[in-house]
């Protein structure tokens, strides 16, 4: 498998002063990019990207110095992620091609030109691309420094700024508004990726809706993580879990399941089916990633573990906990504003003792379970079930 290479252009200012931290690489500051989280689908997509982001440099050249670098930083953003939304159009793609493992040149073709596999890549690519519009945007909202180990686009830029002179409050709003920037870019070339993959109008157009919808619900599930954190009592449960479906389970697992059956012209209840799965799937992850969020490490989370509870998220560990007696001593500890090392300890014991983290584990297990249990139960392809267990497999064991 091949893994995207940041691209880069002779001509780039370089000049540019990288923060300490980031190894004074724009690609990936010298660390190894992430093990791909289901290894041997990503390659096309890798492919894509990287071609979509060297031309976006070369364009970007001619205009600005500056408009390059942005677009080196989006390009560090988007290298060596785990690649769990292009190797999933791939992976359903494969399977309904029935050609999963072949050869590159003895792969099934779908009936679409210029160059099948290339364009299937593409529409991986760009929710691969999508996630880095995203998460660029999430940063800013969560106010996240670092992540995968680096510092996040705004937290960059932010640096820069402070090491050119600027004033503290003037450098954090320069950091914002470039972070604001890439977001936008990234989101208008996922858009752009799938439009340029030489899809058929009866492929394009329902892609470019489960894109729409994607961006649509995450939105939605973002606004609603926003609210829900504003006021003074925690929301209920299923509001919660509303906001963490919207905003996670729509982008990163149902629309690629249902875009690589879609490519490949699965029958329609099938693709319901896979947008039923994908829900199951992505809740499951969600919720790991809350409890890795706090009871994970920040060598395996590439973040960090207090983030969370430092910002008072509403996370279902929190609604949960709320439903226990732990509840008031839990909200006076992170209601505070910036707690010390020993209220963030004492809130993760509260979070255990109460049973929110047993709980929320249990959910997880179960939206996993349930996945599985809608995908056997299906018409699709048997090795496309396989896979989908072995997904699911993966998600409740990240929170052993």
């Amino acid at each position: 498998m091949t893994t995207a290479a940041s691209p880069t252009t002779a001509t780039t200012d370089t000049s540019t002063s990288y923060p300490a931290n980031s190894g004074g690489h724009p690609a990936r500051g010298g660390r190894p990019p992430d093990a791909p989280l289901i290894p041997g689908y990503a390659a096309d997509a890798d492919r894509a990207l990287d071609g979509f982001l060297r031309d976006a440099q070369k364009r970007a050249i001619t205009l600005s110095p500056r408009f390059a670098h942005l677009w080196e930083e989006i390009a560090r953003l988007t290298a060596g992620g785990k690649r769990l939304r292009p190797a999933l159009v791939q992976m359903t793609a494969r399977a309904y091609s029935g050609q999963r493992g072949a050869d590159d040149d003895d792969r099934a073709s779908p009936a679409f030109p210029p160059s099948p596999w290339q364009a299937v890549g593409a529409v991986g690519a760009a929710f691969e691309l999508l996630h880095t519009a995203l998460i660029i945007h999430d940063d800013v909202i969560d106010r996240d420094d670092v992540r995968r180990h680096e510092p996040t686009l705004h937290a960059a830029a932010q640096s820069e700024a402070l090491g050119a002179g600027s004033p503290p409050e003037r450098a954090e709003h320069h950091g914002r508004s470039v972070a604001i920037i890439a977001g936008d870019l990234a989101l208008a070339g996922a858009h752009r990726l799938v439009a340029t993959a030489g899809l058929p109008a009866d492929v394009l157009d329902p892609v470019l809706a489960l894109l729409d919808e994607a961006v649509f619900a995450s939105a939605a599930g973002e606004l609603l993580d926003i609210e829900n954190a504003l006021g003074v009592d925690v929301p209920p449960v299923g509001s919660v879990l509303s906001a963490t479906q919207l905003k996670t389970s729509v982008y990163s697992f149902e629309a690629p399941l249902k875009a690589g059956a879609i490519l490949m012209g699965a029958p329609s209840d099938q693709v319901r089916q896979l947008g039923a799965i994908g829900r199951g799937l992505g809740l499951a992850f969600q919720l790991a990633d809350d409890l890795l969020g706090v009871f994970g490490s920040g060598e395996s989370t590439g973040k960090s573990t207090d983030g969370d509870l430092r910002e008072g998220k509403h996370t279902l560990l929190i609604a949960e906990a709320v439903r226990s007696g732990a509840g008031p001593e839990l909200l006076d500890l992170l209601r505070g504003g910036d707690p010390s090392p020993e209220q963030l300890q004492r809130a993760r014991k509260l979070l255990e003792c109460s049973g929110a983290r047993a709980a929320v584990e249990a959910l997880a297990r179960e939206s996993a379970d349930q996945a599985v249990a809608v995908a056997r139960a299906a018409d699709l392809p048997g090795e496309l079930v396989a896979e989908l267990e072995s997904t699911a497999k993966t998600a409740v064991e990240r929170i052993r």
